[in-house]
């Protein structure tokens, strides 16, 4: 087949598509990537390895990321958080991506898109082209189990927050996807989460079934039949397929001594990269512990220290004694299959999700936050987490049976079930 893929946001959202699309290729298929970085990142190198096609939709965001990131940060509201984003990294680039998106449609059998892309929707309504819709974590279908947001206090609460979602997300954060619908000649979406979100055609669930559990009432708030949505496992390159190479020396210090902790808080790094060096820097000493920090920032030279802006974490996570990280989609299923425990350090959006989603499954603690974490609550947790062996012996089991799934072989699996060849 002839597949088009496209999607927006930063690493969490680009890379399990590129992997996903690195598969694809190498199955038969002919694929073609359009993607919107949030911080005009360019991923050409993912598509030259996996001999893909991979189109730059847009480029053009200006002033980077920290003025918004400042914002979403000092505010514990995950709506206003989301519409932030919206407005400043989606808007903007909504016409370059809709042209995108009205390409791939006309040059391809059937598209997959991020959730969020509503440009595709609209492309694919109009071509008549199947589109297949992807989660980054379970939050995108509808249940009572769970709420949107905020603490579980049953399900009808719990529905209540869905269906207040649903609203602001139509009132706030749709509407130049509405306002182009209705230049298109198409009728409003009367729902996010049961027309954009997941699709009549395919949903798959790019999360771990290890981690995430099926709802019993997916498919009962929504009128798409529920096998339609699938949770295939987490969409991550093989080791071996990886394009990031290992820093030069981090082997050498890996081997040096003890296993150190990891820390990252991924795509936002960049954001006060001095202050999260510090907080990483002192938590490490304070703990008495080895770190590799990944960062932007030079920071303090130590010998106990090594710090790098990137690195392979599925070769390097097994090396180390546990993950300090944001609760990303992609690093939580990173740390999960490598055997370690977590410390979560949420900053916004999902990543509270995943916190407790790790903490479910035995292989993190109670989930820190931005705004009130310090170098000694960090250090506190980390100890603790260090400690604990039942800790230990749970990451070490769930990562053996996350080891065992293969969620880009599933999600091909599914789409050629559904489409064909």
């Amino acid at each position: 087949m002839k597949i088009g893929i496209q999607t927006w946001g930063s690493d969490g959202d680009i890379l399990p598509f590129m992997a996903l699309a690195h598969s694809l290729q190498r199955a038969g298929h002919r694929v073609t990537v359009a993607y919107t970085s949030v911080d005009n990142k360019d991923y050409g190198e993912y598509a030259a390895a996996g001999g893909f096609a991979a189109v730059r939709a847009y480029d053009g965001f200006e002033g980077g990321l920290n003025p918004v990131l400042e914002e979403i940060v000092h505010t514990n509201d995950p709506m206003k958080q989301f519409v932030l984003v919206m407005q400043q990294y989606f808007d903007p680039a909504l016409e370059a991506m809709y042209a995108a998106s009205q390409a791939l449609c006309a040059d391809n059998d059937i598209v997959i898109g991020h959730m969020i892309c509503h440009t595709l929707l609209t492309a694919a309504e109009l071509s008549g082209k199947p589109r297949v819709s992807v989660a980054l974590a379970p939050l995108a279908v509808r249940t009572s189990e769970i709420p949107l947001f905020g603490p579980n206090l049953g399900r009808f609460i719990n529905s209540l927050t869905w269906k207040l979602g649903d609203y602001v997300g139509r009132k706030k954060m749709f509407l130049r996807a509405e306002a182009l619908r209705e230049r298109e000649g198409l009728s409003p979406l009367k729902s996010m989460q049961e027309q954009l979100y997941v699709s009549k055609d395919l949903t798959l669930i790019a999360s771990s079934p290890t981690l995430s559990q099926r709802r019993s009432d997916w498919g009962d708030h929504i009128q798409i039949c529920g096998d339609h949505i699938q949770i295939c496992g987490d969409l991550h390159y093989p080791q071996d397929d990886h394009p990031i190479p290992l820093p030069p020396g981090l082997q050498a210090f890996l081997q040096s001594g003890p296993p150190p902790v990891y820390m990252t808080f991924g795509s936002l790094t960049q954001f006060q990269a001095e202050l999260f060096d510090t907080l990483m820097t002192e938590a490490a000493a304070l703990a008495g512990c080895r770190a590799i920090i990944q960062s932007e920032w030079p920071g303090k030279a130590s010998p106990d220290i090594f710090r790098c802006s990137r690195a392979p974490h599925a070769q390097v996570f097994p090396q180390c004694a546990a993950i300090v990280h944001h609760g990303g989609a992609g690093t939580s299923h990173s740390s999960a299959r490598s055997g370690r425990p977590s410390i979560v350090v949420e900053h916004a959006f999902d990543q509270q999700f995943w916190g407790d989603e790790l903490r479910r499954a035995g292989v993190a603690g109670t989930v820190l936050h931005r705004n009130t974490v310090t170098p000694e609550r960090l250090a506190q947790a980390i100890r603790t987490t260090l400690q604990s062996q039942a800790m230990q012996r749970r990451a070490a089991e769930i990562g053996r049976e996350m080891q065992q799934e293969d969620g880009v072989a599933r999600a091909i699996q599914l789409i050629e079930q559904r489409f064909g060849r």
